[in-house]
């Protein structure tokens, strides 16, 4: 066999080849199991086009320029003719296999999609009305309640007022109860907050049927509630802060905050509610303005005693028990007794 024969060769068998992948493709997509073959054909006819170009350069002699040329293009020629045949193959193909009915199938889906949209949007615009409607809805109530709220806040402070009234009268009956049961006007209350005799000689606070108020039984045994004890007004987050252990005790920090937190730990008398008298109730302790009872008050010190009450200048009020007098200190320097208010369950 030439060479010069090669390239007719090489062009019959890849056209014979591009047909068979032509026929295949075109059975598989009658059968609806579609094998697509039109690249490959067309790949095959770009082979068998550079095979031809290599075939035709194979026998090329440089030095005989003139003879070699025409074989040259004899063979370009079958070359590019299995990149035509190729390409002419894949374009049956697709034009065989073209459905006419695709434009339909899309035009309904299209319209299948706009209808669908358009329901969407519908059902989008009901929701918010219904929305805007409940927005409405929800505005008209707050500016009901808005413009009732001078009228809400009046009934609640009215509600205040009668509950405070209510609290006082309880109170009050509470006392000329006790003081009904108890007629003098101080009653002694032991360790757990019990009403003693008068005869008791033990006791661990003080009720003043007069005031509502009830008083630490202060000691000198030198311990905790000794009325020998100074201290120092503390209070980090009040109005006057005071001064932190200023004083001079046994048993905890020496200022007002250590000591009512230590007396309210021990629940003295059964509470936990104890706290620095006002000058104002600090004032009550002494009988008719001048004296102190020392039946129940025994060891209450003749000294200055602290309040939680401001003073204008400087620093606290304090009371002098004995003389009954006022005083202001800068840190509220002086001796401590507690106090608290009768309670309901007391």
């Amino acid at each position: 066999m030439r060479i010069e024969e090669m390239p007719l060769i090489v062009a019959v068998v890849v056209a014979v080849f591009m047909s068979i992948l032509a026929v295949k493709d075109y059975r598989s997509f009658k059968r609806g199991q579609h094998v697509d073959y039109k690249s490959m054909i067309v790949s095959l006819g770009i082979l068998g086009t550079f095979s031809g170009i290599i075939l035709g350069l194979w026998d090329f002699d440089s030095e005989n320029i003139s003879e070699s040329v025409p074989k040259l293009l004899d063979g370009l020629k079958l070359a590019f003719f299995t990149s035509i045949f190729g390409m002419a193959l894949s374009v049956l193909l697709s034009v065989l296999q073209a459905q006419p009915e695709k434009k339909l199938e899309t035009d309904t889906l299209l319209l299948d999609i706009k209808q669908q949209l358009e329901k969407a949007n519908q059902s989008l615009a009901a929701v918010l009305s219904l929305a805007n409607q409940q927005w409405k809805k929800t505005n008209q109530s707050l500016e009901k309640l808005l413009n009732a709220q001078p009228e809400i806040k009046q009934q609640l402070e009215t509600a205040n007022q009668n509950l405070a009234a209510v609290s006082e009268d309880v109170k009050q009956f509470r006392a000329s109860y006790q003081r009904y049961q108890h007629p003098h006007r101080f009653v002694k209350r032991g360790a757990n907050g019990q009403l003693l005799s008068e005869e008791a000689t033990e006791w661990a606070a003080v009720q003043d049927n007069e005031t509502g108020l009830i008083w630490e039984a202060k000691t000198n045994d030198g311990k905790l509630q000794d009325s020998q004890h100074t201290f120092t007004w503390y209070d980090p987050e009040g109005e006057v802060v005071g001064k932190e252990n200023g004083g001079s005790c046994q048993g905890c920090r020496c200022d007002t905050a250590a000591y009512v937190a230590r007396i309210n730990e021990m629940k003295l008398a059964g509470a936990s509610d104890w706290r620095v008298p006002t000058i104002a109730e600090l004032e009550t302790l002494l009988k008719d303005k001048s004296v102190i009872d020392k039946r129940y008050f025994p060891d209450i010190h003749p000294d200055w005693y602290c309040s939680a009450t401001p003073h204008a200048e400087k620093g606290l009020w304090c009371f002098y028990v004995e003389m009954g007098q006022r005083g202001q200190s800068p840190f509220g320097y002086g001796h401590l007794v507690l106090t608290r208010s009768l309670m309901m369950n007391d």
